[in-house]
């Protein structure tokens, strides 16, 4: 099995997993100019989607 000589650093450690970090989900204005999931969108086209509206 092949081992390291030497220790990984914390630096490289993170370099190596730095595209492994989650995403912020896109989000696009809907019909309504509410925004919404991009992954709902033809949804909230169809009025399929029933999304909570917050009263200011």
């Amino acid at each position: 099995m092949a081992v390291p000589k030497k220790r990984t650093t914390a630096s490289t450690q993170g370099q190596r997993r730095s595209h492994l970090a989650l995403k912020a989900p896109q989000l696009i204005a809907g019909p309504d100019g509410q925004l919404i999931p991009r992954r709902l969108k033809r949804a909230a086209e169809m009025g399929l989607l029933n999304l909570n509206k917050k009263k200011a």
